[in-house]
C-alpha cells in the first residue's frame, strides 16, 4: 500500500485565493476547476452582459420606432423582464413591424435572437448552474466537469474550448446584432468592434510574445 501522506508520495493541489484576502476567524468555500478554465467562464458572463446592454439599446430603438409610426403595443415594464420575455417582444416588433418596411433586417435580426437564445441557455448554465466534476484518486486535477440546473435539468460538459467558443460565439453574435441594427438605424451606447480579419492580421503582424512567428516576439534585453 502507498503512503500518501508521506512527503516523496505527496501530490501538489492548487486553488486560486489571494492570501492578503484570507481572514482570521473566516471560512472559504473551495471550487476546484482547472485554473485555465478560470478566465474563460468569466469572459462567458462579461460578454453576455455586454451583449443585453446592447441588445437593450436595439429593442428600445424598435419600441420607439414602432410608436412613432402610429403603432401601439403593450410595453411596459419591458426593461424590468426577464431575457426570454424581452427576446419575445423583440421578435413580435421585427415580425410585425420592421418586416412590413425592411423585411431581410427584420429576418436576420430574428434570426440573430435565436442564436442568442442557445447562448443564453449555455450563459445560464455556466453563470447560475452547479458545478460537477470527478477528482481522480491522489489528484488535485477536475476531470469531467459539467454545469447542471436544478430548475431546467440540463447539463452541459465543459472544458477549456468549450468555454472559449461560448465566449466567442457571444461576441459575435452581439457584433451581428450591431451591425445588422445599424444598417437601418442608430444604435445608442459605447462599445467597439473589430473584424476578425483585422485581430488576425495585428496578431500576425505585430510584435508580440505570442507572435507565432519568433522573429516578431520581442528581444530579451
Amino acid at each position: 500500500m502507498t503512503d500518501i501522506t508521506s512527503p516523496k508520495n505527496a501530490v501538489p493541489a492548487s486553488i486560486s485565493f489571494d492570501v492578503k484576502y484570507m481572514q482570521k476567524g473566516k471560512h472559504s468555500v473551495i471550487l476546484i476547476l482547472p485554473e485555465a478554465y478560470h478566465a474563460p467562464i468569466g469572459l462567458i458572463v462579461a460578454y453576455w452582459g455586454n451583449f443585453e446592454v446592447i441588445f437593450d439599446s436595439c429593442l428600445e430603438g424598435l419600441i420607439i420606432g414602432e410608436i412613432d409610426d402610429g403603432k401601439v403595443r403593450e410595453t411596459k415594464g419591458w426593461k424590468h423582464k426577464g431575457f426570454k420575455k424581452r427576446r419575445e417582444l423583440f421578435k413580435d416588433i421585427c415580425d410585425e413591424w420592421l418586416a412590413s418596411w425592411d423585411p431581410a433586417a427584420a429576418a436576420k435580426l430574428t434570426s440573430i435572437i435565436d442564436s442568442a437564445s442557445h447562448l443564453h441557455s449555455r450563459r445560464n448554465l455556466i453563470d447560475h448552474g452547479t458545478y460537477g466534476y470527478t477528482i481522480p484518486a491522489q489528484s488535485s486535477i477536475a476531470k469531467g466537469c459539467y454545469a447542471y440546473s436544478n430548475a431546467t435539468e440540463e447539463k452541459m460538459p465543459f472544458d477549456e474550448h468549450i468555454l472559449k467558443k461560448i465566449y466567442h460565439d457571444i461576441s459575435h453574435t452581439t457584433a451581428n446584432l450591431v451591425r445588422t441594427f445599424s444598417s437601418f438605424g442608430k444604435v445608442e451606447g459605447q462599445f467597439h468592434t473589430l473584424p476578425d480579419s483585422e485581430i488576425l492580421r495585428i496578431y500576425r503582424e505585430t510584435t508580440h510574445p505570442w507572435n507565432p512567428n519568433p522573429a516578431k516576439r520581442p528581444t530579451e534585453l
